[in-house]
This record gives structure tokens, sequence and C-alpha cells, in this order.
């Protein structure tokens, strides 16, 4: 049975320090994150994408399937990845396993 949980908030001031350079990760990756997942939400903790999906809940969900469970109580970061040019077709998610 996992001991680990993932908490996506922060009591008001108290804002694990992780929480800053996993965006700032976010933020310098975010060509080759693109590239990698597609236009999709990812789950980021401790700069590791841990979760991807279509939604905000599916990312989640996969994050929590993939957490180990020795963590205890994390808190990541979630973003949603988006070229932010006009195309006429979708780009779909893809899952950490396609390349």
């Amino acid at each position: 049975m996992s001991s680990s949980s993932i908490r996506m908030t922060d009591t008001y001031g108290q804002t694990p320090p992780s929480v800053f350079t996993d965006f700032d990760w976010i933020h310098q990756h975010q060509q080759e994150l693109l590239d990698k997942y597609g236009e999709c939400s990812i789950i980021v903790y401790q700069k590791q994408v841990i979760g991807v999906g279509d939604t905000y809940a599916a990312a989640l969900q996969d994050a929590v399937r993939n957490l180990l469970p020795d963590l205890g109580e994390v808190t990541p970061v979630h973003q949603q990845l988006s070229h932010w040019i006009a195309r006429s077709s979708t780009l779909i998610c893809r899952t950490k396993s396609a390349g």
C-alpha cells in the first residue's frame, strides 16, 4: 500500500522551495517538453515529469500512479503545455512511453 500522497495546494506563505525550482525547470525546458509530450497537462516534481494527460485530472491521476511509495507527501506543480501558434490540426498528448 502506498504511503505517498500528492498535495496540489499550499498553506498561504508556506510554499515548498521545489515549487519555484520546478516552475523554473519547466520554463527552461518548455520546448523539449512540448517536443516529447505535445500539447497536454504535465505534473512535475523535483524537475521530473511524473504525470501526463490530456487534462489536469488525467495528468494528476497518472502522477498518483507513478509516485514512489516512500516519498511521503509531495507538492508538485501543474503546467499546461501548448504551442502559441494557430494550427488547423490538433496535437495529441503523448504518453511518457511514446517517443
